[in-house]
């Protein structure tokens, strides 16, 4: 912590790393973000090549279709070695309708074997023993589109419709029978349903881009309305408690967040972390460095009394637990507390924390207390530690004064 006289460039840190991949992956989230609305005002106003090099370009970026939690705890399991939040990702897969996608890995792996009419039978007798099963109604439909049985592949997207009305895919599935026999309009009325569903997903803006202007190129005039997605972080809970598990396993990630700048960040991102936070301490409440993380997002969201009680948590669990005890006097200082506060950074200096910004700080906490000569001792130590202390110094300087 320690003000270093050094004329070279710093190291970068494993913090400032992972700062600057935050910040890359909120920059390219919101790009497409952007993309995507600046598509669908396009496609609403009829200018559908400008809409669909929009759609195109956010397409491009791989995040269009998912949201801001799930995008970002998926692109950091990508690039860390984060086992049990990747084993609880794919246990989210196997555990949801494990007979139907049992199922589905059979006639996939028949299919994909050359056995094309043993694996569209496999599926026709699931479906025999599971009438109401929209996922299997879908799949076979797929299987019967790349057979070129659109007829019937039609009718199993609309069953597989009919069971669950909000499934986008088979939407878009069953637009793509309609663009095989020349029906764009029929088209753009599925599509416009998929786009309603998922008004964040690109690709799916592009289709209706493309039907749209297919039914113009027809003479045939229609207005799409298609709808603008919402920027709710907080609707996702998957992502969310997928991202819990991320910060879980490593919590720097959070500091990679808090030394983003104010101006780069919505804030809303920290409401959305501090619900993330508060999802793993539920899984884990005797975790300190949690705590001490949700006290550093909630001093950021100018909670300053619920950080206090998160850092005093922090500190309970962890006694020796220095940057949560150098946290709560900051946080005493700022709530007029200076007493706690210097009691708190004199348990952090025995504990080692021997740095010239902390005795600086200590320094202040004495003046704020009238204990003058306390501080003049702290800041004197902090100018030993670092004879270059500017704030140091000018502490001083204005204690000759008074």
């Amino acid at each position: 912590m320690n003000v270093q006289n050094s004329t070279q460039q710093p190291p970068i840190t494993s913090t400032q790393h992972r700062s600057q991949q935050l910040i890359d992956l909120l920059r390219t989230h919101y790009e497409v973000s952007r993309d995507i609305r600046h598509g669908i005002c396009m496609l609403n106003g009829g200018m559908y090549d400008k809409a669909q090099a929009a759609f195109q370009h956010a397409s491009q970026q791989g995040c269009a279709d998912r949201s801001l939690p799930s995008f970002l705890a998926a692109c950091l399991i990508g690039n860390g070695h984060l086992r049990d939040a990747t084993r609880h990702f794919a246990d989210m897969v196997a555990d949801d309708e494990t007979d139907t996608r049992a199922q589905i890995r059979l006639a996939l792996a028949l299919w994909a074997g050359g056995n094309q009419d043993e694996a569209i039978l496999s599926l026709r007798e699931a479906i025999r023993c599971d009438r109401e099963n929209a996922e299997l109604h879908f799949q076979l439909g797929t299987l019967l589109t790349a057979m070129d049985r659109i007829e019937e592949a039609e009718l199993r997207f609309t069953q597989a419709l009919t069971i669950q009305k909000d499934y986008a895919q088979a939407y878009v599935s069953l637009a793509m029978c309609c663009g095989v026999r020349q029906a764009p309009v029929e088209a753009v009325k599925h599509l416009k349903y998929a786009q309603s569903i998922r008004p964040f997903d690109a690709r799916i803006g592009l289709l209706l881009t493309q039907a749209a202007r297919a039914a113009q190129q027809q003479g045939l005039s229609l207005a799409v309305h298609a709808q603008m997605p919402l920027e709710d972080h907080l609707s996702d809970e998957a992502g969310i408690d997928l991202l819990s598990r991320v910060i879980e396993q490593e919590p720097d990630f959070v500091n990679a967040f808090l030394s983003i700048p104010f101006d780069q960040i919505d804030t809303n991102i920290f409401s959305m972390l501090l619900i993330t936070i508060r999802i793993a301490l539920e899984r884990q409440p005797e975790h300190a460095e949690l705590h001490y993380h949700c006290c550093q997002v909630l001093e950021r969201l100018g909670q300053s009394h619920e950080a206090i009680n998160e850092g005093e948590l922090a500190v309970a669990l962890d006694q020796q637990h220095t940057k949560a005890l150098i946290m709560l006097a900051n946080l005493y200082r700022a709530t007029n507390r200076s007493h706690d506060g210097a009691s708190r950074l004199e348990q952090a200096i025995a504990l080692g924390a021997d740095y010239a910004d902390v005795h600086v700080l200590l320094g202040h906490l004495y003046r704020d207390c009238g204990h003058l000569d306390w501080a003049r001792s702290s800041y004197e130590r902090a100018l030993a530690l670092n004879g270059h202390y500017v704030e140091a110094q000018q502490a001083l300087t204005s204690l000759a004064t008074r």
